[in-house]
């Protein structure tokens, strides 16, 4: 036991000793620094290295004499005096080939009475590396910023390169469809040309058929009837041919004797397919139009309930008054009501379009249109609400003035 006493005495070593020992071995370069001046009183053996001189050189000199960026290390040196604190500090030294950035860690020095003895210096200096280290930083920095600018510039770009696109369809689109419009015109005078001269023969028929004596009294009926409805083809096709300007006057009727005469147009019609047309219309009701156009509008919705009803089914026609919200004044609405298969919600939007039809090669896709612009040119409006689910069917809404703008 006294043996092993003895041995840990001669293994042990003063604090102080130890300590320079350990700064001596350090690979990390260290210096004490004592007085006013921050003057070199001790460096290691990597100290000597990094600066290029001896110990005997560096002894004694000042410390803002050997690095870089004396004025804020000195500020710094001084306060770890005043303070007591330990610190760091980074600096850069401009060389000819490459920066040298010097890095300072600074503790203050304490005597067993905790008198100052000066401080101690740590220092690490890095070359092109960190240089290279903070330029890639900023690289890929710059590099995010611009890829974010290109990204939204590209978004940008396709928005208006989208925009363009469904312009240019637009415009397409109108070219084509006037384009058949004036086709169909062009066509629509060829064929009123031709219908005139036989239609002026079969009216002149009728009118010595009618004046006729031995002629039946329900056959008179019949045949004041076709008189109308060939005059109202004779009107369509002088309007087409442009033979004159024909000053259409809106008279006054009974909006029930207008109903009543599409229904008797298209009896034959709706007994041959077994519809059954319900009129909700009071017989006192009247309004001021152009009854043989408005007449037009009526019989071609119908004549679309009666295809979409197939054999059997149901129309109701209707007539009521309403109020314009905007002016007070007295309106006419007319609906046509069916429970036919129904419009799709596709194709609904674009019932009133010319040439766009859901008849197949069964129709022109004029009809709607036409009533459409009847309907506008009297001061009114007409849309369409369908169902293709139960309960399906389709009705057409048509609103006018009472009285003839």
């Amino acid at each position: 036991m006294a043996t092993e006493q003895a041995d840990n005495a001669v293994q042990e070593m003063d604090f102080p000793t130890l300590c320079r020992a350990v700064a001596d071995a350090s690979p990390m370069p260290m210096a004490g620094l004592g007085g006013s001046l921050h003057t070199l009183r001790y460096v290691n053996l990597a100290f000597c290295l990094l600066t290029g001189k001896s110990k005997d050189e560096l002894i004694g000199t000042a410390f803002c004499g050997i690095t870089p960026g004396t004025n804020e290390c000195m500020l710094l040196l001084d306060r770890v005096v005043k303070t007591g604190l330990a610190d760091r500090h980074t600096g850069q030294e401009i060389t000819k080939t490459h920066p040298l950035y010097w890095s300072y860690a600074m503790w203050p020095l304490l005597g067993i009475d905790h008198s100052h003895l000066g401080i101690m210096v740590q220092v690490i200096e890095s070359g092109k590396s960190h240089d290279d280290a903070v330029a890639m930083n900023q690289a890929l920095l710059l590099g995010s910023v611009r890829q974010h600018e290109l990204t939204e510039a590209a978004d940008l770009l396709n928005v208006q390169l989208q925009a363009a696109i469904i312009l240019a369809k637009k415009a397409e689109e109108a070219l084509i469809g006037s384009e058949k419009l004036a086709s169909a015109g062009r066509m629509a005078a060829v064929l009123a040309h031709e219908i005139n001269n036989p239609l002026a023969a079969v009216m002149n028929l009728l009118f010595l058929a009618q004046t006729t004596a031995e002629t039946p009294a329900p056959v008179h009926q019949y045949l004041k009837m076709a008189d109308d409805e060939l005059k109202r083809i004779a009107h369509i096709t002088r309007q087409t041919l442009g033979f004159y300007r024909e000053s259409s006057v809106p008279t006054t009727f009974h909006v029930a004797t207008l109903l009543n005469s599409v229904i008797d147009l298209l009896q034959a019609k709706m007994v041959s397919t077994q519809v059954i047309v319900e009129k909700q219309c009071s017989d006192l009701l009247q309004m001021t139009a152009i009854f043989g156009e408005l007449g037009q509008v009526i019989s071609n919705l119908m004549l679309n309930s009666l295809d979409a009803l197939g054999e059997g089914g149901r129309i109701t026609l209707r007539a009521s008054t309403s109020r314009n919200p905007l002016d007070g004044s007295s309106r006419i609405r007319i609906t046509i009501a069916d429970n036919g298969h129904g419009i799709s919600a596709a194709a609904l939007p674009r019932m009133f379009e010319p040439f766009f039809t859901t008849k197949g090669s069964t129709g022109n896709g004029l009809g709607l249109w036409v009533c459409k612009q009847i309907i506008e040119k009297s001061a009114g409006s007409i849309w369409a609400r369908s169902r293709v689910s139960d309960p399906q069917g389709t009705t057409f809404s048509i609103v006018l003035p009472a009285s003839a703008p």
